[in-house]
């Protein structure tokens, strides 16, 4: 009975699994087998990115820098990522939105605490900054350009963001140096 149970089991994952790949963008996504129920399984078209916004958040060292050499340091964590189209992550930033929300008894738009990642190489992982974006340091929203890449060497569970932004306000040059690794 046991032996007619697993052939039948193997039967329907044989015939429910599709035969099928997608054309996929091969620069930023992968075709994946991926299971909408236990009997239904389908290729899908998976945005290659999805490897580091689906699997836990990201704790985050950041050192400010200002013209006159005077250094700043601090914390964020748990900062959430998304994916947004095939080339963009938005990370939580200076904060994470919901622990902002809790902590104040008020819910701001989302778009208040993020920064934008634009990809511009899909096998080293570098992107580009160029976004507003609340500084924790001045309290005040500035305009972040800089560069940066994701660092993996044992794969996505492992990976590092790094980028380093200039900015400018009230006549004061500033340099960000960000470090963020994965935690589940």
């Amino acid at each position: 009975m046991k032996r007619i149970l697993n052939v039948f089991l193997f039967t329907i994952f044989l015939f429910s699994c599709g035969e099928q790949q997608q054309d996929c963008n091969e620069e930023w996504e992968r075709n994946t087998l991926v299971s909408n129920d236990f009997f239904d399984w389908e290729w899908k078209c998976v945005p290659k990115l999805n490897l580091y916004t689906s699997h836990g958040n990201w704790n985050a060292q950041v050192n400010v820098i200002d013209q006159s050499g005077n250094e700043y340091f601090y914390d964020l964590d748990n900062l959430n990522a998304h994916n947004h189209d095939l080339k963009y992550i938005t990370l939580d930033y200076p904060q994470n939105f919901m622990h902002y929300s809790s902590n104040n008894e008020s819910y701001v738009n989302s778009r208040t605490f993020d920064i934008t990642l634009e990809f511009i190489n899909s096998r080293n992982l570098e992107f580009i900054i160029n976004d507003t974006v609340f500084d924790p340091h001045l309290e005040s929203y500035v305009f972040y350009s800089g560069s940066g890449q994701i660092i993996h060497t044992d794969g996505s569970a492992d990976a590092v963001i790094e980028f380093n932004c200039n900015y400018s306000l009230d006549n004061m040059n500033y340099k960000i140096f960000f470090h963020s690794t994965r935690y589940n």
